[in-house]
Formats: structure tokens, C-alpha cells, sequence
């Protein structure tokens, strides 16, 4: 009898690595941004942006409406001193509330200055008129030259 060995091979295919699973929110985030949900993502991005947008809008028309409504009150008070006082027709003035007038007693042009009254400040003309509105008189009027300093006690309008 003869003996015959036969030798058999055995392959072991290697079995594939098993990966670490994912993190939660990587795998969240993957979901989100698949082919299927991108054209929301798209239009939710788009909603939010209009929607920024919008407001900053609204917020620049108040802006814009506040300067209007302020511009019609100068005219409203240049109209009512124009009817107890002759002022320069050539140039619209600047107007200031007085605040704080028990500190601006010491200059000559606010000495009988009450709060709450309005200064008119002609820059071409160089001339300053204080205002009383409660009782409709025109204070003084006096010659000025303007320059601008910090921390004044007037409000400007």
C-alpha cells in the first residue's frame, strides 16, 4: 500500500477590520447635510439670511423716519419764533435743548435761561436765539461764534 499525502492549502480570507463606530454628532451632522436634506438646509440658510436682512432694513427706516420727524420739528419751531422774531431766511439752524441751565448761569447768553428751552443757532449769521416754548418768548438773542466743545450741558435736536 502506498501511501499518498496530499497536502490541502487553507486560504483564510482576512476578515475586515471592524471601524471604531462614528460619534454622535459627526454621524447627526452627516445626516443633515445627506444629498436628500441639502436643498432645506439651503432654503432654511436663505429664510434666516432674509430674515436678518429685513430687520436690519426696518431698523434703518426708523433711523430714517426719527431724522425726518426731527427736521419737521425745527420747522415747527422756527415757524412759531418766526412769529415773534424776525430770523435769517438763508439757512435752516441748529437746534439745542438747554438741560442743565443752573450750570450755564454763569455765561451771560443763559442767565435768565430756564430747562427745556430751545437755542436756534444761525452759523452764517452768527447769531443765537433762546427760545422759551411754555411761554412762547424769545429770551435773548446775542451775537456768537461757534465752535464746537466737548461736554456741553445742551442737548442738540
Amino acid at each position: 500500500m502506498q501511501s499518498t499525502t496530499s497536502s490541502t492549502r487553507t486560504f483564510i480570507t482576512p476578515t475586515p477590520q471592524a471601524e471604531a463606530p462614528e460619534p454622535k454628532k459627526r454621524r447627526a451632522a452627516r445626516q443633515l447635510v445627506s444629498k436628500k436634506n441639502l436643498p432645506w438646509l439651503i432654503i432654511v440658510v436663505l429664510v434666516i439670511a432674509s430674515a436678518f436682512l429685513f430687520l436690519q432694513y426696518r431698523v434703518a427706516q426708523n433711523k430714517l423716519s426719527s431724522n425726518a420727524n426731527t427736521a419737521q420739528q425745527v420747522i415747527n419751531l422756527v415757524t412759531k419764533v418766526r412769529k415773534i422774531a424776525v430770523l435769517p431766511t438763508n439757512e435752516t439752524p441748529t437746534v439745542a435743548t438747554v438741560v442743565h441751565a443752573d450750570k450755564l448761569k454763569s455765561q451771560t447768553f443763559f442767565a435768565n435761561a430756564q430747562d427745556g428751552d430751545k437755542v436756534l443757532v444761525y452759523n452764517k449769521e452768527r447769531e443765537a436765539i433762546l427760545y422759551r416754548p411754555s411761554t412762547n418768548q424769545v429770551v435773548t438773542i446775542a451775537p456768537v461764534s461757534v465752535t464746537p466743545t466737548a461736554g456741553s450741558n445742551l442737548s442738540s435736536q
